[in-house]
This record gives structure tokens, C-alpha cells and sequence, in this order.
């Protein structure tokens, strides 16, 4: 066996397992039916419940989508499968020599490891070259490697089935209470407090500002109705994402900054979890920063009613 590759799916397990395997770039609906069967059948058997996931994101990898459209982080997924109860996360480093393994010697390294008696994946999911292991395969090996199979179909909302693509689509739209409906959360990142300007200062709403993380789905620029999380606490705000056309900073870049509603701090250096609810508006030139104020008042007035 390729030692090399057995060591990629980390200390060997003392028990047996439950394994959930895919990119869940999002850990939507769809996902996290898979990830609670996973985590229920090794509560049920008393075994060890794992997910292994791919960094970077096969879809990334082979070009399909940008390096900057994750719906979730490497680090969002390891925390909301450790909230969701996984025991063990194992995130496989895509490369070509991946892509190009035979679906035994995958088998083989994880069962040596994970020593799995359960493997759980969505119908689509696939393995090694030409996407030769596929989920039908693999339920064919259970027998000769040792466990079982569990395959689930796409889930389905609205008359469609949920899927990374189809929220992705929606984010880029600014279309959230959707997206959020397939995701089982709201979208979000979590960016430092820096710096700003303080333009917002001068208008008289005075703003934080947030750096976006690389890698992560940028929505289209506009302003948004959002919840930011500070130091565990909860605050309403009214956020532009853009690059500030009324300023002529066109090109300086895409900005976040946060009007938080009834409260004030600066938060410099703080760490801010922002939770995209609803887009109020595109992002658009004002003839005046006049103009911009009002239109920033009937903003307040309308994110204050959706949140």
C-alpha cells in the first residue's frame, strides 16, 4: 500500500466507522442530510462518525469555478461538522495523483485507516479517474472491502434539487432569502475590524469595516440587510458591499462596511461573523453625498423592518 497516501487519512482509528465522503462546498440541506445520517448510524453502532471532504475543492481544482467562489472556508466546514457532531474530519489534498487514483487503492488506504463498516455518499458523488468510482461502484466493493453502503438521493426544494451550484447561482443574483433556504443557514463570512477612511463617519453613519477572506464567494455590490456578530454579540446592520462609485473609488477595490443600527464602538481589530439576510438594493451613483445620505436613511428604515 502507498504509505504516502494511507498518511493523508491521518492516525489509524481504534474502533470502526461511519464515513460521509464529497466536497460539500456549503454544507447545505442536501449535505447535511448526509452528514446526520452519518453521525446517527455510528451513535446507533457506538463507532466513530467521519467526513472526508477535498482541499482545494475538486471543482476549483479542474477549473469548473473560480479560486474565490467557496461557499464555506476550509475552516467554516471543519466547524460546523465538528458542531454537526463528526468525530473525525479528514480533508484529502486534491491534486492530480488524487484525481488519478484507482478506486482500490483509495479503498484500501481509507479502510486501513478509517476501518469503515458504513460509508454514506449523495448518487452523484464519484471518485478517481474519469470519474470511474463512482457511487454505484463503490456500494459494488462494499462486499470485498467491508462495509455497507449507503446511497442517498439529491435533495429537493422548490422543484429543483439542492445543490452548490444552484445556491452559488442565487448568491451571485443577490437572491438570499433563497439561498438561505437551500443552505439551512444564513450565507455568511467573518472578517477582522479594520481602518476605513470614515467617510461613513462624515455622512454621519459611521461604519466598520470588514475585510473579506480570500476564497470566499463575493456577493454582487449592493447594500444588504445583515447580522453582525461581535465578541458573542448579536447587532443589526445595513451593509455595502462596492466599490463607492459616488466617491469615484471605483478603482480601489470592493469594500464591507457595516451600519450597525442602535448601537456605536469602533471594534478595531475585532473579529465580525457577517450574515447576509436580504439585498436591499444594487449599488448605485448618487449625484451627491446628500442624496446618498437619504437614500442610506431609507436603507435603515427598510433593513430595521426585515430584521
Amino acid at each position: 500500500m502507498n504509505e504516502d497516501l494511507r498518511k493523508i487519512f491521518g492516525a489509524e482509528l481504534t474502533a470502526n466507522s461511519a464515513v460521509s465522503i464529497g466536497a460539500f462546498d456549503g454544507l447545505h440541506l442536501g449535505h447535511r442530510h448526509i452528514i446526520n445520517n452519518t453521525v446517527e448510524y455510528a451513535k446507533q453502532h457506538g463507532i466513530y462518525s467521519a467526513a472526508i471532504l477535498f482541499d482545494p475543492l475538486p471543482s476549483v481544482f479542474f477549473g469548473r469555478i473560480g479560486p474565490d467562489e467557496r461557499i464555506l472556508l476550509r475552516n467554516e466546514q471543519e466547524t460546523m461538522l465538528n458542531d454537526m457532531g463528526i468525530d473525525r474530519i479528514i480533508f484529502l489534498p486534491f491534486s492530480i495523483e488524487i484525481a488519478n487514483l484507482s478506486t482500490y487503492d483509495f479503498l484500501s488506504a481509507m479502510q486501513s485507516v478509517l476501518h469503515c463498516e458504513h460509508l454514506i455518499m449523495g448518487e452523484d458523488f464519484s471518485i478517481g479517474k474519469d470519474r470511474s468510482g463512482s457511487a454505484a461502484v463503490l456500494a459494488e466493493l462494499g462486499a470485498s472491502f467491508g462495509y455497507t453502503t449507503e446511497i442517498l438521493s439529491k435533495d429537493v426544494m422548490d422543484g429543483d434539487v439542492i445543490s452548490s451550484t444552484r445556491i452559488r447561482a442565487l448568491l451571485h443574483q443577490g437572491r438570499l432569502p433563497e439561498a438561505n433556504r437551500l443552505l439551512g443557514y444564513s450565507f455568511y463570512f467573518t472578517g477582522n475590524i479594520i481602518h476605513g477612511d470614515a467617510r461613513g463617519r462624515k455622512l454621519g453613519f459611521p461604519t466598520l469595516n470588514v475585510k473579506i477572506p480570500e476564497g470566499k464567494l463575493t456577493l454582487p455590490n449592493g447594500v444588504y440587510a445583515v447580522i453582525n456578530h461581535i465578541d458573542g454579540v448579536k447587532y443589526a446592520s445595513v451593509t455595502n458591499i462596492g466599490v463607492r462609485p459616488t466617491f469615484g473609488l471605483d478603482d480601489k477595490g470592493i469594500f464591507v462596511e457595516s451600519y450597525l443600527l442602535n448601537t456605536s464602538g469602533t471594534f478595531y481589530d475585532e473579529s465580525s461573523r457577517l450574515e447576509f439576510i436580504e439585498m436591499l438594493r444594487p449599488e448605485i451613483r448618487f449625484s451627491s453625498a446628500e442624496d446618498l445620505k437619504a437614500q442610506i436613511s431609507r436603507d435603515i428604515q427598510k433593513a430595521e423592518k426585515i430584521l
